[in-house]
This record gives C-alpha cells, structure tokens and sequence, in this order.
C-alpha cells in the first residue's frame, strides 16, 4: 500500500473509529482533533520548525519552542485544551531575536526557565564558520538578563580557526547547569563530539570541566584518514553524575553507533565504561567509550539520534541504521539496550536490540521511557525517498519494556490495532504534497506530546515552501487528578 493509500484510508479509518480510539490514538480532548499548527511567518521565507515541547509547571499550558526563517526564536502557548494561549505574547505567540542557524533542542531547566541550543554564523566569518548557541527564557517568554540582553550566548569553540562547531543535544541538571553536545572540526576533514558544561547564572563554560568547560571525544575509526575523520554527538543523558553522549563514528564501512561516559563534574572519561572488548563484544573503542556496529547492509550510514535510561538503570541508545534485504535498501529504527558498565544488556528483542522499518525512508528524532518503562521512540519516515515530494508521515512507536512492539497501542488504517501511529496535518489543499519534519516527545501525565512542523503550501512566489510549527497529542493511559482533564 502506498502512502496515498494509507492517507485515504486514515481519513476512513479516523472517521468510522472515533468511539473506540485506542491509547496511540491522537487526542481529541486537545483542539478537537489532537492536532495544532501555529505559523509565525516573520519573512518571505516561511520556515518555521518546532523543536520540542515543555509544559508550565504553574498552569498546565504547552509552550511549543523552535526556530522561525529569520534566526529567531519562536515560542507558542497552548492550554492544555489545544486553544492558543492569549495571554502568552501576541495572540499566544512570541519571536525573540537570536543569533541562531538551526535550533537543534530546547528543555526544561529546574527552576523553570527554558533553554534553547544550537548553533550560528560567526559575525564576519565564513559560511560555515559555526560557533554554538544557548538562550534562556522563562515560562512567559521573556529574554534571562543573567546571560544577556537577548538571554543568548555565542560559544566560540574554533579548535581550528573558523571551525564549524555545532550543537545537536542539551539536559540541565539539578542546579541549572547546563550540558550541550554535539561536534567540534578539529581539522579540515577531522570532526569529533563536543561536550560543554555551562554555568546556571550566566551559560558560561564553567573551567572545572575539562579545564575549560569544553571537553573533544574522538573516535576516529577510519584508518583511511589518518588525519582523523567525522564524528559527531547527537545525544546526551544525565544519570547521577554520569554523562552519556551518543552519537556515530566514521569506520571504513560506513558509521557505527558511537557513545562515550564522562564525569558530569570535571569530563573525564569513565574508564569503567567498556573496559574491554570481553565487556563490550565487537566495540572499536574502550575504556571510556563504545562502538556498535550492526552492518546489515546497504553503505552502513548507522547513526544514534537519542539516549534514554530505563527504571532498572539500563540505557537505551536509538537511531536509524541501513539494511538490505533481497537488494532493496531502506533504513530501520534501531534501539539498542546496554548496562551502565557499556555491556550488552540482554533480553531486549531478540538479545540487546531491535529494530524495524516503517517505510523505506526513515528518521528517528527521540526516545521517550514511561512510568511504566514502556518505551516509545518518534520520528518522519516516506515510502518514496527520491521523490521530488517524498509524502513525509510522522510517526510514534509504542514498545514494551523488553522491546517488543505493543500492538494493541493505536488504531491501524484498514482497521484493528498497531505499534505504531502515523500522523498527518491538513495543508493548503489536494495539490500540495504531506511534508512533515518531526521533532522530540514530551510526556505530560501519560499524554504523548510530539512537536515538528507541517509543509502547509509549496511552489509560492520565489520557490517559497511554507513550514508551520506542528504539534500533535496522543492519548496517554493515566488516570488524571491535576485539575486539567483535557
């Protein structure tokens, strides 16, 4: 079935089952339908794209954080029953001025301020001349003065002059602090993780990590470049004082699941983390650091996009990888369970990992752990990747804490039950293609919050492709006594 099927049967499927929508199901209690897009549109350009979701911990409200086309930070409030938020901004609605490229994740701190990372063009430097970006804001969406003016800090890194040096992944810790990761140029083909802890009052590097408060991960697999090769973070989690960062490795095959344990408190390598190939099968990488490479075809272009830790302590690594079966290539969710000492741990699938595909294209954004330590893992996926409009669904998969697919989590199309949810916006109109970006999930007392954005119209004046921000609620399976039944 091609995915016009699927979006014809979904309309059928939508329309003949709303009396017995199951737990995956998007929420109708949340702006009639469980769907909310909000444009922003400050210039011609029209690409706004949410990031993530937070909830205000005073009121309930959904605050919808990204990027809009002019490097400004978009921020839109919702109530907890899908309506904008008027008294957030303009009309539920706030842009603040920032020196941003791309915003790559936003969270919750402690104290409730919002804090949003990526990166952006150096003043007067080159095209690619990156430096990371945090800003702050709180929960009324107005600039932390305690890092500037803006509430925004530029990191210069430039472990080579006019590096690009960018941020893929943030998490705050119980006094405010800040950690980022993502990737540093080291050279001219050279690129390895970067890690920085910053300061809760100012978003400064904080000199007691690493010297600096900036700490470089190699990995460096690929023998073929000796001067180093491409490496990058795309994922970090706080256990106790313990940091994992996630990620790929370049080897000669392609990339491999690459993820490293330092110390929250000064970055050192935790040398108890795979101490050796007996604890950490088939890994490239040890004392401090792991790979994990699956090989199942294709150019092996395996990336980990996000981390997450389990009620017993497990840590489960998620990403995409490529698998050929029968010539046919397509890319798969991969989710990989390993012990805190970087072991394999075992029943999870069919041993420490499973994956799937949903269509032949597929990107996972983020990881999510239940109460329950069900699991559930988010994404984009189109069944025509080389297509000039490749049709892009959201999507979300329930599994069970050993990683077996919950079938019973939403309703299929065609009818009966499924692991997985697939998700569509309405756009401009029957001409216009389904485009959606996906982004992380937020629970909310067992809600399923997913942000991302929806291509409302193609092909304006100019080329123009217009992007909204986008956010979807499924329904959750908790029983709710905050005041907020929605």
């Amino acid at each position: 079935m091609t995915i016009t099927h699927y979006l014809c049967a979904a309309s059928l499927i939508l329309a003949a089952t709303g009396a017995a929508a199951r737990e995956g199901d998007t929420d109708s209690r949340f702006s009639g339908d469980g769907l909310q897009t909000v444009a922003f549109d400050i210039t011609t350009a029209k690409s706004d794209f949410g990031r993530r979701v937070v909830v205000d911990p005073r009121t309930g409200r959904y605050i919808l954080v990204g990027h809009l086309d002019n490097g400004a930070v978009g921020m839109a409030a919702f109530k907890p029953d899908g309506t904008p938020d008027t008294s957030f901004g303009a009309s539920g609605k706030i842009a603040r001025g920032a020196p941003f490229q791309a915003v790559t994740d936003v969270t919750l701190d402690v104290v409730g301020r919002i804090v949003v990372i990526g990166y952006g063009r150096k003043p007067g430097g080159t095209s690619l001349d990156f430096d990371p970006v945090v800003c702050r804001y709180d929960l009324g969406g107005f600039p932390d003065a305690g890092i500037s003016p803006s509430g925004c800090r530029s990191i210069p890194v430039d472990a080579l002059a006019n590096g690009s040096d960018t941020l893929s992944a943030v998490t705050t810790d119980g006094a405010g602090q800040i950690y980022v990761a993502g990737q540093v140029q080291i050279s001219t083909n050279d690129y390895d993780f970067l890690v920085m802890k910053l300061a809760s009052p100012d978003a400064a590097p904080l000199s007691t990590f690493a010297g600096t408060g900036r700490r470089y991960i190699e990995f460096d697999l690929d023998l073929s470049q000796p001067g180093g090769d491409v490496d990058g973070a795309e994922a970090i989690l706080l256990v106790g004082s313990s940091l994992y960062i996630a990620g790929y490795a370049a080897d000669e095959a392609g990339n491999d699941f690459a993820i490293a344990k330092i110390s929250a408190l000064n970055g050192a390598e935790d040398t108890s983390f795979c101490s050796s190939t007996l604890i950490c099968p088939g890994s490239q990488r040890t004392q401090g650091r792991r790979t994990i490479g699956y090989n199942l075809g294709g150019d092996n272009q395996d990336r980990a996009r996000a981390l997450a830790a389990t009620p017993e302590g497990n840590i489960l690594i998620a990403g995409e990888v490529e698998r050929s079966v029968s010539g046919a290539v397509s890319n798969n969710y991969l989710i990989a369970r390993i012990a805190p000492n970087g072991s394999p741990a075992s029943g999870f699938g069919s041993g420490s990992s499973i994956y799937n595909s949903i269509f032949s294209d597929l990107l996972l954004t983020d990881i999510a752990v239940q109460s329950d330590g069900r699991i559930l893992i988010a994404g984009t996926s189109s069944s025509q990747p080389l297509a000039t409009d490749p049709v892009r669904l959201q999507w979300v998969v329930q599994l069970s804490a050993s990683g077996q697919p919950d079938n019973q989590f939403a309703t299929a199309f065609g009818g009966g039950s499924s692991s997985v949810a697939l998700i569509t916006f309405p756009n401009a109109g029957s001409g216009q293609p389904t485009n959606h970006e996906s982004g992380r999930i937020t629970l909310d007392h067992g809600r399923i919050l997913l942000a991302g954005a929806r291509l409302w119209a193609q092909n304006l004046a100019g080329g123009v492709r217009d992007y909204d921000y986008a956010l979807v609620r499924l329904k959750g399976d908790s029983l709710f006594s905050d005041g907020l039944e929605y």
